[in-house]
Protein backbone atom coordinates (compact mmCIF):
# COMPACT_ATOMS: atom_id res chain seq x y z
CA UNK A 1 0.00 0.00 0.00
CA UNK A 2 2.50 2.41 1.08
CA UNK A 3 4.69 1.61 -2.60
CA UNK A 4 1.40 2.72 -4.16
CA UNK A 5 0.87 5.76 -2.81
CA UNK A 6 4.97 6.25 -3.18
CA UNK A 7 4.36 5.32 -7.10
CA UNK A 8 1.52 7.89 -7.33
CA UNK A 9 3.43 10.65 -5.13
CA UNK A 10 6.38 10.78 -7.74
CA UNK A 11 4.20 11.05 -10.91
CA UNK A 12 2.13 13.64 -9.46
CA UNK A 13 5.72 15.19 -8.39
CA UNK A 14 6.71 14.96 -12.12
CA UNK A 15 3.68 16.29 -13.51
CA UNK A 16 4.11 19.07 -11.40
CA UNK A 17 0.71 18.67 -8.92
CA UNK A 18 2.56 19.74 -5.90
CA UNK A 19 -0.93 19.93 -4.18
CA UNK A 20 -2.31 16.44 -4.93
CA UNK A 21 1.38 15.27 -4.01
CA UNK A 22 1.01 16.93 -0.22
CA UNK A 23 -2.80 15.35 -0.24
CA UNK A 24 -0.95 11.83 -0.85
CA UNK A 25 2.06 12.53 1.60
CA UNK A 26 -0.32 13.38 4.46
CA UNK A 27 -2.72 10.37 3.63
CA UNK A 28 0.83 8.00 3.33
CA UNK A 29 1.71 9.71 6.65
CA UNK A 30 -1.68 8.66 8.42
CA UNK A 31 -1.19 5.09 6.95
CA UNK A 32 2.81 5.01 8.80
CA UNK A 33 0.74 6.31 11.87
CA UNK A 34 -2.13 3.86 11.98
CA UNK A 35 0.25 0.89 11.08
CA UNK A 36 2.01 1.84 14.46
CA UNK A 37 -1.01 2.26 16.46
CA UNK A 38 -2.52 -0.95 15.34
CA UNK A 39 1.04 -3.14 15.77
CA UNK A 40 1.52 -1.02 19.34
CA UNK A 41 -2.36 -2.34 19.93
CA UNK A 42 -1.33 -5.79 19.16
CA UNK A 43 1.62 -5.41 21.55
CA UNK A 44 -0.51 -4.62 24.49
CA UNK A 45 -2.67 -6.78 23.61
CA UNK A 46 -0.06 -9.65 23.90
CA UNK A 47 1.57 -8.08 26.70
CA UNK A 48 -1.81 -8.29 28.93
CA UNK A 49 -2.53 -11.74 27.94
CA UNK A 50 0.70 -12.81 29.35
CA UNK A 51 0.30 -10.70 32.43
CA UNK A 52 -3.25 -11.92 32.37
CA UNK A 53 -2.19 -15.42 32.73
CA UNK A 54 0.85 -14.88 35.40
CA UNK A 55 -2.01 -13.49 37.64
CA UNK A 56 -4.25 -16.53 37.03
CA UNK A 57 -1.34 -18.93 37.70
CA UNK A 58 -0.32 -16.61 40.75
CA UNK A 59 -3.90 -16.82 42.01
CA UNK A 60 -4.24 -20.36 41.45
CA UNK A 61 -1.26 -20.94 43.71
CA UNK A 62 -2.26 -18.53 46.14
CA UNK A 63 -5.50 -19.88 46.87
CA UNK A 64 -4.18 -23.60 47.55
CA UNK A 65 -1.79 -21.93 50.19
CA UNK A 66 -4.35 -19.79 51.91
CA UNK A 67 -6.82 -23.21 51.78
CA UNK A 68 -4.06 -25.07 53.30
CA UNK A 69 -3.94 -22.11 56.11
CA UNK A 70 -7.35 -22.36 56.19
CA UNK A 71 -8.14 -25.99 57.42
CA UNK A 72 -5.01 -25.57 59.52
CA UNK A 73 -6.36 -22.77 61.31
CA UNK A 74 -9.67 -23.97 61.91
CA UNK A 75 -8.37 -27.40 63.23
CA UNK A 76 -6.41 -25.26 66.02
CA UNK A 77 -9.29 -22.79 66.68
CA UNK A 78 -11.18 -25.75 67.46
CA UNK A 79 -8.55 -27.11 70.35
CA UNK A 80 -8.14 -23.89 71.31
CA UNK A 81 -12.05 -23.34 71.69
CA UNK A 82 -11.92 -26.50 73.56
CA UNK A 83 -9.33 -25.84 75.80
CA UNK A 84 -10.99 -22.68 76.91
CA UNK A 85 -14.08 -24.24 77.57
CA UNK A 86 -12.05 -26.62 79.90
CA UNK A 87 -10.40 -23.76 81.68
CA UNK A 88 -13.18 -21.61 81.67
CA UNK A 89 -14.97 -25.23 83.83
CA UNK A 90 -12.01 -25.24 86.32
CA UNK A 91 -12.14 -21.88 86.99
CA UNK A 92 -15.36 -22.72 88.05
CA UNK A 93 -14.28 -25.41 90.26
CA UNK A 94 -11.94 -22.63 92.53
CA UNK A 95 -13.37 -22.19 96.59
CA UNK A 96 -15.97 -25.16 95.13
CA UNK A 97 -16.09 -28.94 97.07
CA UNK A 98 -14.72 -31.15 94.82
CA UNK A 99 -14.42 -34.39 96.52
CA UNK A 100 -17.16 -35.82 94.43
CA UNK A 101 -15.62 -34.71 90.99
CA UNK A 102 -13.05 -38.32 90.03
CA UNK A 103 -9.71 -37.34 89.98
CA UNK A 104 -9.68 -38.57 86.45
CA UNK A 105 -11.65 -35.89 84.88
CA UNK A 106 -9.93 -33.51 86.42
CA UNK A 107 -6.78 -35.14 85.14
CA UNK A 108 -8.16 -35.19 81.59
CA UNK A 109 -9.55 -31.51 81.98
CA UNK A 110 -6.17 -30.18 82.89
CA UNK A 111 -4.66 -32.02 80.64
CA UNK A 112 -6.91 -30.65 77.46
CA UNK A 113 -6.96 -27.21 79.17
CA UNK A 114 -3.23 -26.82 78.48
CA UNK A 115 -2.30 -29.11 75.34
CA UNK A 116 -0.06 -26.44 73.71
CA UNK A 117 -1.42 -26.95 70.37
CA UNK A 118 -0.19 -24.08 68.33
CA UNK A 119 -0.90 -22.68 64.47
CA UNK A 120 2.19 -22.89 62.09
CA UNK A 121 1.74 -20.70 59.34
CA UNK A 122 2.59 -21.97 55.61
CA UNK A 123 2.98 -18.56 54.25
CA UNK A 124 5.82 -19.26 52.14
CA UNK A 125 4.23 -18.48 48.33
CA UNK A 126 3.10 -15.15 49.53
CA UNK A 127 6.53 -14.27 50.93
CA UNK A 128 7.87 -15.20 47.34
CA UNK A 129 5.56 -12.90 46.05
CA UNK A 130 6.43 -9.79 47.63
CA UNK A 131 10.17 -10.40 47.24
CA UNK A 132 9.72 -10.96 43.97
CA UNK A 133 7.57 -8.15 43.30
CA UNK A 134 4.83 -10.59 41.43
CA UNK A 135 2.43 -9.79 43.93
CA UNK A 136 2.13 -6.55 41.69
CA UNK A 137 0.69 -8.57 38.77
CA UNK A 138 -2.27 -8.61 40.95
CA UNK A 139 -4.78 -6.51 40.10
CA UNK A 140 -7.53 -6.05 42.87
CA UNK A 141 -6.31 -3.47 45.17
CA UNK A 142 -8.42 -5.29 48.11
CA UNK A 143 -6.48 -8.52 47.61
CA UNK A 144 -3.20 -7.14 47.27
CA UNK A 145 -3.41 -5.25 50.49
CA UNK A 146 -4.43 -8.40 52.53
CA UNK A 147 -1.63 -10.45 51.22
CA UNK A 148 0.80 -7.38 51.57
CA UNK A 149 -0.30 -7.53 55.52
CA UNK A 150 -0.69 -11.12 55.88
CA UNK A 151 2.53 -11.56 58.32
CA UNK A 152 1.18 -9.07 60.44
CA UNK A 153 -2.18 -11.01 60.73
CA UNK A 154 -0.34 -14.20 61.52
CA UNK A 155 1.83 -12.30 64.33
CA UNK A 156 -2.08 -10.68 65.50
CA UNK A 157 -3.36 -14.56 65.89
CA UNK A 158 -0.42 -15.71 67.42
CA UNK A 159 0.68 -13.31 69.92
CA UNK A 160 -1.36 -14.64 72.73
CA UNK A 161 -0.31 -17.94 72.62
CA UNK A 162 3.39 -16.52 73.44
CA UNK A 163 1.61 -14.76 76.72
CA UNK A 164 0.04 -18.49 77.57
CA UNK A 165 3.27 -20.13 77.19
CA UNK A 166 5.32 -17.77 79.25
CA UNK A 167 2.87 -17.67 82.27
CA UNK A 168 2.80 -21.72 81.89
CA UNK A 169 6.78 -22.06 81.80
CA UNK A 170 7.48 -19.55 84.10
CA UNK A 171 5.51 -19.26 86.94
CA UNK A 172 2.11 -22.49 86.25
CA UNK A 173 4.64 -25.35 86.01
CA UNK A 174 6.66 -24.55 88.67
CA UNK A 175 4.48 -24.48 91.40
CA UNK A 176 2.40 -27.51 90.60
CA UNK A 177 5.63 -29.62 90.07
CA UNK A 178 5.28 -32.42 92.66
CA UNK A 179 1.55 -31.19 93.38
CA UNK A 180 -0.14 -32.02 89.91
CA UNK A 181 0.74 -35.27 88.64
CA UNK A 182 2.22 -34.62 84.91
CA UNK A 183 1.67 -37.77 84.37
CA UNK A 184 -1.45 -38.59 85.08
CA UNK A 185 -2.57 -35.71 83.36
CA UNK A 186 -1.08 -36.49 80.06
CA UNK A 187 -1.27 -40.34 79.74
CA UNK A 188 -5.43 -39.40 79.44
CA UNK A 189 -4.98 -38.22 76.28
CA UNK A 190 -4.88 -40.51 73.04
CA UNK A 191 -2.02 -38.35 71.77
CA UNK A 192 0.33 -39.87 75.04
CA UNK A 193 -1.59 -43.10 75.82
CA UNK A 194 1.85 -44.85 75.79
CA UNK A 195 2.96 -42.84 78.37
CA UNK A 196 3.00 -44.61 82.00
CA UNK A 197 0.94 -43.41 84.85
CA UNK A 198 1.95 -41.70 87.84
CA UNK A 199 3.42 -42.47 90.94
CA UNK A 200 1.35 -40.26 92.93
CA UNK A 201 -2.51 -38.52 92.99
CA UNK A 202 -2.42 -34.69 92.03
CA UNK A 203 -3.53 -32.67 95.20
CA UNK A 204 -6.38 -31.13 93.45
CA UNK A 205 -7.75 -29.72 96.76
CA UNK A 206 -4.65 -27.81 97.34
CA UNK A 207 -4.28 -26.43 93.66
CA UNK A 208 -8.36 -25.62 93.88
CA UNK A 209 -8.03 -23.72 97.44
CA UNK A 210 -5.09 -21.58 95.95
CA UNK A 211 -5.33 -17.83 95.45
CA UNK A 212 -2.37 -17.89 93.07
CA UNK A 213 -2.94 -20.96 90.59
CA UNK A 214 -6.62 -18.74 90.92
CA UNK A 215 -4.98 -15.69 89.74
CA UNK A 216 -2.77 -17.64 87.08
CA UNK A 217 -5.85 -19.92 85.62
CA UNK A 218 -7.67 -16.20 85.15
CA UNK A 219 -4.71 -14.81 83.07
CA UNK A 220 -3.74 -17.49 80.85
CA UNK A 221 -7.33 -18.26 79.75
CA UNK A 222 -8.17 -14.31 79.48
CA UNK A 223 -5.56 -14.58 77.04
CA UNK A 224 -6.68 -17.98 75.77
CA UNK A 225 -10.05 -16.24 74.87
CA UNK A 226 -8.19 -13.09 73.30
CA UNK A 227 -6.44 -15.80 71.29
CA UNK A 228 -9.33 -17.54 69.88
CA UNK A 229 -11.11 -14.01 68.88
CA UNK A 230 -7.89 -13.36 67.27
CA UNK A 231 -7.87 -16.64 65.36
CA UNK A 232 -11.71 -16.40 64.26
CA UNK A 233 -11.05 -12.98 62.74
CA UNK A 234 -7.64 -14.68 60.60
CA UNK A 235 -9.96 -17.69 59.30
CA UNK A 236 -12.47 -14.29 58.48
CA UNK A 237 -9.85 -12.64 56.70
CA UNK A 238 -8.51 -16.16 54.68
CA UNK A 239 -11.65 -16.79 53.80
CA UNK A 240 -12.45 -13.05 52.26
CA UNK A 241 -9.01 -13.65 50.40
CA UNK A 242 -10.27 -17.10 48.58
CA UNK A 243 -13.46 -15.21 47.87
CA UNK A 244 -11.77 -12.76 46.38
CA UNK A 245 -10.12 -15.28 44.20
CA UNK A 246 -12.55 -16.92 42.90
CA UNK A 247 -14.82 -13.75 41.94
CA UNK A 248 -11.25 -12.51 40.06
CA UNK A 249 -10.74 -16.32 38.61
CA UNK A 250 -14.26 -16.21 37.24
Amino acid sequence: MIKFFRRIRQKQISEGKTGAYFKYAIGEIILVVIGILIALSISNWNEERKIKKAEIGILQNLKTELKFNLDDLKKINRQHNSELNDGIYLLHLFGTNISKIPVLKLDSLMSNAFSGYTFEAKDGYIKSLIASNKIDYIQNPELKSYISSFESMIIDANQEEGYVRRLLNERFWPLTDGKLSALNSISTSDRYKQFPKGTYLSDYKWFFSNREMEDLLANIFVWKKENVTDEQAFIDRIKKMIHIIDVELK
